[in-house]
């Protein structure tokens, strides 16, 4: 089963390569609610027209038609949304593998919105509950961890993200060896502060420059060592050398070369496509909605972010431009 569905992607990547408009993954950004206030997140203060069930549901269609391969419910809190299993289900009957970032207080309540879901990662700041609630608030370690046993045991492949700040930082390796005694990756990243999503009201958290360096660096030689990171050592090495960590992305003198905007496509809740979630690049969004899928898709293709320090986006770079580091890592996690 598993290897048929990995033929239907590849299938679907090689028959859709070549054509002028292949979105074969899609950030979708369903809502801003969160039924927590993260100390470092702004999300939930960003208001937002949500589209209707009915037009996502035609959108996840049309993407099939363009050879979508990999569908993310983003947040928020994705699972806050009525409509989120059956948005799951009509991505998944679609062939779309289908994921999402939760805090995992529903997915406790109602392990059935798990149902149609092929990827969870969940957002844990520490493996000590005290630690981990004053970042994130009061019940998120026992809901996150409890999540993290339900979806393991429904068979759901299930991550972790580490948000790291002055808080958590001495916390960094004891939550890697929670994750390796549960055979799961973890994603450990800093607290950053140029997108919108996060609250500058934190800043006093941020990791200095140099710590941001010691611990790229260190992410990559636990890489090295087979350790249980999420992406390969070269993602994390290219972020210990990063010349600015006050930006997250620099600006190409030419139409980007990046995949954001060719093979990965950021939406927003109100049918606004951007190349990706950073919104580092000189650009102004078409809209769904007003001017159609086709054509805020084409739109995206054209922007000026060249480069960019998330180790996320620059996994996906080396994916789609088939370096053997990243392509071993999908192989590994499926």
């Amino acid at each position: 089963m598993v290897r048929s569905h990995k033929l239907k992607m590849a299938s679907r990547f090689i028959v859709n390569r070549f054509k002028k408009l292949h979105p074969f993954e899609i950030q979708a950004n369903m809502l801003n609610e969160c039924n927590l206030k993260c100390v470092y997140c702004n999300c939930p203060e960003v208001k937002m027209i949500q589209m209707t069930t009915e037009q996502w549901k035609k959108i996840i269609r049309d993407l099939r038609s363009l050879g979508n391969i990999r569908f993310k419910f983003q947040g928020g809190e994705p699972t806050l949304r009525r409509d989120f299993r059956e948005l799951c289900e009509e991505a998944q009957q679609a062939g779309m593998i289908t994921a999402m970032p939760s805090n995992g207080i529903l997915l406790v309540a109602r392990p059935k919105l798990l149902d149609y879901l092929d990827e969870l990662i969940i957002s844990l700041d520490s493996p000590n509950e005290e630690t981990n609630d004053l970042l994130r608030g009061k019940g998120a370690y026992e809901a996150a961890v409890r999540a993290i046993d339900i979806a393991l045991e429904r068979g759901v492949r299930t991550f972790v993200n580490m948000v790291l700040t002055r808080e958590n930082m001495n916390d960094l390796e004891e939550m890697l060896e929670f994750c390796e005694g549960r055979g799961i990756r973890l994603n450990a990243q800093p607290m950053m502060f140029e997108r919108k999503y996060f609250d500058p009201r934190a800043l006093a958290l941020a990791l200095p420059h140099a710590q941001m360096r010691s611990l790229n660096l260190r992410l990559a030689e636990w890489k090295k060592q087979g350790r249980g990171i999420l992406f390969s050592s070269q993602v994390y090495q290219k972020a210990s050398n990063w010349s600015d960590y006050n930006t997250l992305t620099t600006s190409s003198k030419e139409n980007s070369s990046c995949i954001a905007g060719r093979f990965y496509f950021h939406i927003e809740p109100n049918g606004d496509v951007h190349p990706c979630g950073l919104h580092g690049a000189n650009f102004a969004p078409k809209n769904i909605l007003k001017d159609g899928l086709i054509e805020a898709l084409t739109h995206a293709k054209t922007h000026n972010c060249g480069d960019c320090l998330m180790p996320y986006m620059n996994e996906r770079k080396a994916l789609f431009g088939f370096k053997f580091a990243a392509l071993r890592e999908i192989v590994r996690r499926s």
